[in-house]
This record gives C-alpha cells, structure tokens and sequence, in this order.
C-alpha cells in the first residue's frame, strides 16, 4: 500500500490503549513479540496496521490485560467506532402467565 494512503488514525487509537495501560512502547513490543521501532511505525502511521494485527492487539488489551471490548476492540482500533459485522442476536423472551 502506498504510504501517502495509510490513514494514522489506527496507530493513534493503539497508542492511547497502549499508553493508558501505563506501557512503553518496548514493553508493549516485547508482549507482541514486534520489534519497538515496528510498534512505532504502526503508531505513527508509516506502516498500515492490518486487520488481523488490529484482531490480535485486540485481543490482548481485553484477554490480557482485562480492557472494556467497547473499548479495545479490532473495529474501536482500526475505525474508531464498532462495525460489527455479524447481526445481533435477538433475545426470545417467554413469559409464563
């Protein structure tokens, strides 16, 4: 992808859940296994941060360190908003009069 087209929003979003667990960007490369300077590319946006990244970081601020998945999720990291794709589920409710 060419990097005029690389949104910084994503990184931006990584960065501020990665900063309000209180973790430096070594720390938190350390814990994905990426090196600190890939970290930062991603965070200032000169590398795109992919979907399944977006899915992995995800998972690690909810299952690791027990963040809200309103807050921390794959769609919240890569839109800004939750783009759920699947439908909800409806709830059958049977009353017994």
């Amino acid at each position: 992808m060419n990097k005029k087209n690389i949104s910084p929003e994503p990184g931006r979003r990584l960065r501020l859940l990665r900063e309000k667990l209180h973790l430096s960007r070594a720390q938190f490369a350390e814990i994905t296994g990426m090196s600190a300077s890939t970290m930062r590319s991603l965070e200032v946006g000169d590398l795109e941060l992919a979907p399944a990244k977006a899915l992995l970081y995800s998972n690690l601020f909810i299952a690791l360190f027990g963040m809200d998945p309103e807050e921390a999720s794959a769609d919240i990291l890569l839109y800004g908003e939750q783009r759920n794709s699947q439908p909800k589920k409806k709830r059958i409710i049977i009353r017994k009069d």
